[in-house]
């Protein structure tokens, strides 16, 4: 997504503009898009959440197919949905750690770098970085807020992860996304919350987890495999499926022995 990082500096992009009302082209490619915890519970809502094999922050599945984001429409660039995850929104700007920098973690020192290639930085009626003084403008200031907030909400979520991790709750796993035979596709090479080892959690283990937050992030990533079958994803990808409407109420409510009881009457 990112393709020339560059280091911001007053003295030369002093007379950098910034537009933010471009289209998301820029994330065409994402089949997998970074998230932290304090947004699972909007994303869990219409993106699938999984935890790549290979380790580090949970992921927003949108898309069945390397280098395609199915959220991001073709011909125009516009979003296909309602939460813009983090990852998105921050773009082109990125903290980098500075080298030999003090400090460790989250309490590293960084410097904002930008994407030099980005279209929200071609325009120049944007809104200024640096003012005459080479100082931070309001918005610049505004971006390095969002950033640092970003930061260490990720090192907070590795964290999480962690844990989960170092419980066993996280096992490897194939998913679906849509239904058998109408397009559906499965993905390997992902880990989900294993729901047995999570039941089988002792009650101090749980209680640690949900002080941590992270039994928030399993709950968050446990909803959001709903939308494996019929979330945005699911429906783009798999063959439109339209049911006739029912010729009865039998027809209508025919989904098995339901133990609904109505009292009309109270």
């Amino acid at each position: 997504m990112f393709r020339q990082l560059t280091p911001l500096q007053p003295r030369e992009h002093q007379q950098l503009r910034f537009n933010p009302r471009q289209p998301y082209d820029f994330a065409k490619g994402q089949m997998l898009i970074p998230l932290v915890a304090a947004e699972a519970s909007r994303t869990a809502r219409e993106m699938p959440i999984v935890f790549p094999q290979s380790g580090g922050l949970p992921q927003a599945l949108v898309g069945v197919n390397h280098g395609q984001n199915m959220h991001v429409k073709e011909d125009t660039g516009h979003w296909i949905g309602r939460y813009i995850p983090a990852h998105i929104r921050r773009y082109p700007f990125m903290l980098a750690a500075v080298p030999g920098g003090k400090g460790s973690g989250s309490e590293r020192q960084y410097i904002i770098q930008f994407d030099a290639e980005a279209s929200h930085l071609e325009r120049p009626d944007g809104l200024a970085l640096f003012d005459d003084q080479g100082r931070a403008t309001e918005t610049l200031q505004q971006i390095q807020k969002v950033l640092t907030n970003l930061e260490r909400e990720n090192y907070r979520t590795l964290g999480l992860v962690a844990e989960l991790e170092a419980i066993g709750l996280l096992a490897e796993r194939q998913i679906l996304v849509g239904e058998e035979g109408k397009g559906g596709k499965r993905l390997t090479g992902i880990r989900l919350v294993d729901e047995k080892a999570l039941a089988a959690l002792d009650d101090g283990t749980l209680a640690k987890l949900r002080t941590s937050g992270a039994l928030a992030l399993v709950y968050a990533h446990l909803m959001s495999l709903n939308n494996l079958k019929d979330g945005l994803l699911a429906q783009m990808t798999c063959t439109p499926d339209v049911a006739d409407p029912p010729m009865s109420l039998d027809e209508l409510f025919n989904e098995g022995d339901d133990d609904f009881a109505f009292d009309f009457d109270s």
